[in-house]
Formats: structure tokens, C-alpha cells, sequence
């Protein structure tokens, strides 16, 4: 159902945003500078510059569609100081990736440039445009915007024309990281004015792009330190925790800014009902390993069904590991084998500690003969406290464990080794209560996830062999302290899909077509036929060569085994 304004505005209040810069008239067909000109990565600030070409399209109450939108050079936009979004936050994202393919023999010609799982984004933004009271963008929209946007900005992919660089010496003109790719981001905005706690009367979607580095340096994986909040929430049951809506984000910045005053690079958030379950940190997904089992929460009605989760749960699957969605209470976390984090600019991060009500635990890995962990419900190391600076009091044992200087045992570890030693299982009542609760807040919420594309058990026999082969267990000694062997594997596997090193049988990366226009109007309202209430077309296959077609309607569900 489209939005309603609570106010009259004549058609001229209504209208979306103009760039402050001229926007190019040079009509679909034509090429930006964007897509010919090679990038002086000497000048470019990785995860800062934004790459030259946006898209941007709006909603009109007079017509109650999408106009066609187009491409224009990145710059501001012009909003009225009562636009809905700078008032009242009506605003949602989402955050994708553009590769390109490694192939150091091919031809500059013959790189691809691909984007992943890009239907499960468009689908999660629809979703997030009806939790929201938004006008949801239709997944052929949404696909072909993020295409356009890759295809004319495909120079500011990393690894882009090196093949070029090569042949004309220009050094300078190198990308930095190997393992780069461009960052994609896609907003709806409530930009129409209006003031009174009622949806926007008009809409804006755009999407622009920045290029970022790989996150593993020198090829390896670095670790970071986290705290578990003991006092703040990041989402409360029923509410929009599993929307990626703006408004969720910034009150993070205070935790992170409390974690950092304990010497940790982020926190996790445990929930809002009873402070004893993870949800997930500030901007990822969390993930915990006992032995050869892989757990993490459901995403549900608090928790951010995240995609880059839905893909490493079927990657853990692939590598022969047990996977459990369930509730994770803080007493499992300490006890874990391994920690880590997974999310669209993340991939896979490595947590090589927690920190919680005062105590540090870090985790080690002891590597057996199939690539799990021993010692599983072994807490790795104990009493570690943060003094009021934030810095850790005590010292390492044998084992590189810490140890409390002083010989008091706290409340968090009394109620810890109370617990060894521990079963996967233990507290299965418990964690089922949990799931149900968790699972009514998911239904009340009116949402329903589930992505496409192959699950791991449709893949052949041949198939999950070629992608274990790829991502074997690494030795003990080829990992760095805090990194351990699952999260080694997943994050090879993962973005060797990703960069087209590694077989895809899954059919999660979609080629981008690079024949469509790169500058000026797209006519993308030509995709849209009928059902314009619902803003979904029933012929949504964007033509061009490599894009795979999106069913009518997405099912996508919390990303589940299946």
C-alpha cells in the first residue's frame, strides 16, 4: 500500500531531490568519463572517495510510481529542512559488494565485473521498505540500478584495468589492494516535507558507490577484541532490529565508543528481554564454534538476517561442519573454541577476545586431524580484568591464558566453570523457549526471510568436494593467534566465490552487464507493469546478458538450512 501524508502539499512541496551538480542529459546509451578513464588509486582514499557516477530516482504522490530514474554524477542533494528523513529518520539501506574476477592471463577485456547475491539485497530492501511505511523499490528496479551503478563506475572496482595499467607503466595507477571491491549502496529516503509523525510525501532512492580495500592484510586474517554490552541494547523484541533501517546504527556509536574505553575494537549486544542471550554486534553477525558445531542466533524479529550469515551457514555445511541457529547465552560465548563476525563489509572477522562485566576471554584454537577444535566448552583464557584505564590487569600463563593478578574469582567466572563441563546440548529447554519467543517475535513482525539460489544439501556429491578441496584445513602453525581454522576456511571459501577463484555452484554471483548505458536516463519505470500499489512487476527480468531473472515475488525468509 502506498504511503499517505497527513498534510495537503501542492505537487511543487512534494518532489524529490536535486543534485547540486548538473545532471548529465546525454540520454540512455551514452558513456560517462566514469567508465573509460583510468583511476589514479595513488589519489584515492579507500572507503572515503566515492566513485564519480549515482543513480538516483523518485516517488511521486501524483503518480504513486517510480519515475524512471537515472544516472548522474555523485554529488548532494537538495533537501527541504522538513523533509520526513531529517526529522523523523524514515530511511532504510543496504550494502553490497562489486568484484572483479581474478584471471591474471585473460585479456583486460575479457575481466568481469560481478556482484553477489544482489536479489537477496533487493529483496531484504523491500521487505525494509514495508516494515518502514515506504514505497518499496521493485526488485527489477533495485537490480538494474545496482547494475548501472557497477557498470559505470566499473574502473573504480578494484583490480580494474591493471592489464592497462600494466601496458602503459603507470605504477601510480595501481589499486592498493589486491583483494578490493566496489562498495555499493542503495538508500530510500523519506525526503518529500511534511511536520508530524506521518510518512513522507514523497521519496527518493538512489544508489551510489565507494571503493574498499580487502580486509585481510598481506593475506592473512587480522583478529580484533570485542565486548559483550552489559548495559546497553541494540534492539528490543518486536521492533526493527532485523530491518536495516538508518536509525538502528548511530545509537551504537556510544557502546562502540564505551568499548573502545575498555581497549576493544566493538561490541556485541546481548538481548533486550533477558540480558543473557547474543544478538548480534554493531554491524554484524555473530558466530560461535564448539568443536566441529557452528552456531549462531536466529535472525529474527531483533537480529538482522544478514546475507553474508545466510551464506557462510551453507559454506559451514559444505565443510562438513554441524550448524545450529539457536540462542547463544553469554555463558556459551566465554566457553566457545571460536569467535567471529560476518557481514557484507566484514566478510568474516575474527574475534580473538570478549570482554564481559569486567573479565577478558580470548580464544585459541588447538587444530585436530578434520579441521575442528579441540577441547570444545574449554574456556581459553580466564580472569583478566580491565582496570579503570580501560588496560588489562594480569598476567599470561603456559598456555597464553590470562590470569588475574590478584587471586579473587569474579561473578562471571564462578558462574562460567559452574557450568564444565559443558554440552552442546545442555540447556536445551532453555535455548527451545528462547527460539520460541523468538520465533513469535519474528511472526509478529509481520516478516518472513528466506533467500534463494541452491541450498548446500541440493549440491552434488562432486560439487561439495570441489569446494572443500578449495579451502582445506589449514596447519596450526599458518594461522595468526586468535584466528582459528573454521573462520580461515569460511572466509577463503567466501571470497574465493566472490572473486571467481573458486567454483559457485550456488549461483550467487551475477555478472554485470557492461553493454547498458552509463550515463542519463535509465527509463527503469519501462520495467514496471501493473501491481504498481503492491511495487512489485510480474515481469521483472532486467535484459542483459549474464543478469540472472528475479522471480515476480522474492520468498525471502531468515536464511535457514533448509
Amino acid at each position: 500500500m502506498a504511503p499517505s501524508s497527513c498534510v495537503d502539499s501542492d505537487a511543487s512541496a512534494v518532489t524529490g531531490p536535486t543534485t547540486a551538480v548538473a545532471d548529465s542529459a546525454t540520454g540512455a546509451g551514452t558513456t560517462s568519463p566514469a567508465a573509460d578513464s583510468l583511476v589514479d588509486w595513488s589519489r584515492v582514499r579507500l572507503g572515503v572517495d566515492a566513485a564519480p557516477t549515482m543513480f538516483i530516482a523518485n516517488w511521486s504522490p501524483d503518480t504513486c510510481r517510480w519515475d524512471g530514474g537515472e544516472l548522474v554524477p555523485y554529488g548532494p542533494l537538495t533537501l527541504l529542512p522538513a523533509a520526513q528523513v531529517l526529522n523523523y529518520g524514515q530511511s532504510i539501506f543496504e550494502g553490497l559488494k562489486a568484484y572483479r574476477y581474478d584471471g591474471c592471463s585473460a585479456a583486460p577485456a575479457e575481466h568481469r565485473v560481478v556482484l553477489f547475491r544482489p536479489d537477496a539485497n533487493a529483496a531484504r530492501f523491500e521487505a525494509g521498505a514495508r516494515r518502514m511505511c515506504m514505497p518499496p523499490v521493485p526488485p527489477a528496479m533495485f537490480l538494474a540500478a545496482v547494475q548501472a551503478v557497477a557498470r559505470a563506475n566499473a574502473a573504480w572496482v578494484s583490480q580494474a584495468v591493471f592489464r592497462e595499467l600494466e601496458r602503459f607503466g603507470k605504477d601510480d595507477c595501481v589499486p592498493p589492494a589486491a583483494r578490493g571491491s566496489l562498495y555499493i549502496r542503495p538508500l530510500l529516503l523519506g525526503t518529500g516535507p511534511l511536520l508530524g509523525l506521518c510518512p513522507a510525501p514523497s521519496y527518493t532512492f538512489l544508489v551510489y558507490a565507494v571503493p574498499v580495500g580487502g580486509r585481510a592484510k598481506e593475506g592473512r586474517l587480522v583478529p580484533l577484541d570485542y565486548l559483550i554490552h552489559e548495559s546497553r541494547h541494540r534492539a528490543a523484541p518486536r521492533g526493527v532490529g532485523s530491518t536495516k533501517a538508518a536509525g538502528n546504527y548511530s545509537p551504537c556509536l556510544l557502546a562502540q565508543a564505551e568499548a573502545r574505553a575498555q581497549s576493544c575494537h566493538d561490541c556485541i549486544y546481548l538481548d533486550a528481554k533477558s540480558d543473557t542471550y547474543l544478538e548480534e554486534g554493531s554491524g554484524c553477525n555473530v558466530f560461535v564454534t564448539h568443536g566441529s558445531v557452528v552456531t549462531t542466533p536466529p535472525a529474527a524479529g531483533s537480529i538482522l538476517p544478514g546475507i553474508t550469515r545466510a551464506s557462510l551457514l551453507q559454506l559451514a555445511v559444505v565443510l562438513g561442519y554441524h550448524v545450529r541457529e539457536a540462542p547463544i547465552s553469554w555463558k556459551e560465548a566465554l566457553q566457545a573454541d571460536e569467535m567471529f563476525g560476518s557481514g557484507t563489509a566484514l566478510v568474516v572477522q575474527p574475534i580473538s577476545s570478549v570482554t564481559f562485566k569486567g573479565r577478558r576471554v580470548a580464544f585459541y584454537r588447538t587444530s585436530t586431524a578434520n579441521g575442528t577444535t579441540a577441547g570444545a566448552g574449554k574456556l581459553a583464557a580466564v580472569n583478566g580484568h580491565a582496570n579503570g584505564n580501560g588496560q588489562m590487569n594480569g598476567y599470561a600463563n603456559g598456555n597464553g591464558c590470562m590470569n588475574d593478578a590478584n587471586s579473587d574469582s569474579s561473578e562471571v567466572e564462578e558462574e562460567a566453570e559452574a557450568e564444565e563441563p559443558r554440552k552442546v546440548d545442555a540447556g536445551a529447554a532453555a535455548a527451545a523457549a528462547a527460539a520460541a519467543a523468538i520465533d513469535d517475535d519474528c511472526e509478529s513482525a509481520g516478516l518472513s526471510y528466506r533467500f534463494g539460489g541452491k541450498a548446500a544439501a541440493e549440491l552434488q556429491p562432486e560439487e561439495r568436494a570441489a569446494l572443500a578441496a578449495f579451502a582445506p584445513v589449514p596447519e596450526p602453525a599458518s594461522l595468526p593467534p586468535g584466528v582459528g581454522p573454521i573462520a580461515h576456511r569460511l572466509y577463503a571459501l567466501l571470497t574465493g566465490i566472490q572473486y571467481g577463484r573458486a567454483p559457485d555452484p550456488f549461483g550467487w554471483t551475477v555478472e554485470v552487464d557492461m553493454g547498458g548505458p552509463t550515463a542519463g536516463p535509465l527509463h527503469l519505470d519501462q520495467l514496471l507493469v501493473s501491481d504498481e500499489v503492491e511495487g512489485v512487476s510480474e515481469h521483472p527480468p532486467v535484459p542483459g546478458k549474464g543478469l540472472r531473472p528475479l522471480q515476480a515475488r522474492p520468498v525471502f525468509a531468515d536464511p535457514n538450512l533448509e
